[in-house]
């Protein structure tokens, strides 16, 4: 019995050494780098944070309410008209937003290339301005709400230069805008009822409802699809025009400019009239200007105070 004990000491002192040599092996490498699990933690809070952040400016860019100073250069090829079938037409509009507390003045020209009604015409097209457009929009909810909806006047002017680039009246109306975004996603649609009120006496009577519901999806990295057609509906007479469309588009952010790159064909699900679309493609390109945008530099000051607030606590936690 004398014999064993030292046996039995001798075989644990390899053991308990080998126990020891480990433990202190493995708080050495937890004393190297106490914080491994942290620096994750935080690295994928800011990837979270820049993904929310790129899926906002995508969405920004697409929103008619947006309170952003902004230029827009859109183009409408009409290739086949309706009753129609060997002519083409075109409108190339201009459109500016200047914002101001919470009012979006929105103001667009058109310049049109339309068939000449005479043949015996020397050219067989008209080329000239068309009736100019002004859009108040009272924006009635805070710029930060998922849903958003704005109200306001609409009044189009008679500035064509030919009598077949406008209607020769003047035309008020009502219009309604909303948005709800959420991810990456953005819908919503904007519908405006004008009548003539004054103008050329020889002119049509004019009343007419518009419709423009539209839908954005993100794919990543700023490009995205969408659909944004524009309903036409002539109360005074039977014309009419309900498109669809789908089209990819490109968000390109710079320091200055947040750039918006897109084209949409759009075809006719049921249309009457002659000289109506009845395929259209619609391309262009939007430039928010980044001017004047405190709130927005405030909000991301404010967040990036809270990303660094939560590094620090993370990593003491660590500790």
């Amino acid at each position: 019995m004398r014999t064993r004990y030292p046996l039995v000491t001798a075989a644990c002192i390899p053991l308990a050494w080998a126990i020891g040599l480990s433990s202190s092996l493995a708080f050495a490498d937890e004393s190297a780098d106490p914080q491994p699990e942290a620096d994750i933690i935080v690295e994928e809070l800011v990837g979270d944070e820049s993904q929310a952040t790129a899926r906002d400016t995508v969405n920004t860019a697409n929103n008619p309410l947006a309170d952003m100073v902004s230029v827009a250069l859109h183009n409408y090829y009409l290739p086949k008209l309706n009753g129609l079938p060997d002519e083409s037409a075109n409108t190339f509009w201009l459109r500016l937003v200047t914002p101001f507390w919470k009012i979006l003045p929105r103001v667009s020209l058109p310049i049109r290339v339309v068939p000449s009604a005479d043949p015996n015409a020397a050219d067989a097209s008209i080329t000239g301005l068309g009736d100019l457009n002004v859009f108040m929009t009272f924006v009635v909810t805070k710029p930060e709400a998922k849903a958003m909806f704005g109200l306001g006047p609409i009044y189009t002017a008679p500035t064509a230069t030919d009598p077949a680039l406008g209607h020769g009246k003047h035309e008020i109306g009502l219009a309604a805008l909303t948005v709800w975004a959420k991810g990456i996603f953005l819908v919503g649609g904007l519908v405006n009822y004008q009548i003539g009120v004054g103008g050329q006496s020889d002119r049509a009577q004019t009343q007419f409802l518009v419709a423009q519901p539209f839908v954005f999806f993100q794919l990543g990295n700023g490009y995205y699809l969408r659909s944004a057609p524009i309903w036409y509906f002539d109360i005074e007479d039977p014309v009419y025009n309900v498109p669809f469309g789908l089209g990819i588009g490109k968000v390109v952010p710079t320091e200055k400019i947040v750039f918006n790159f897109f084209a949409e064909p759009q075809f006719a699900m049921a249309i009457r009239g002659t000289g109506q679309p009845a395929v259209q493609i619609f391309m262009g390109m939007n430039m928010q200007l980044k001017v004047g945008r405190k709130q927005k530099k405030s909000e991301e000051a404010a967040r990036l105070v809270d990303q660094l607030a939560a590094e620090q606590s993370l990593r003491s936690q660590m500790q």
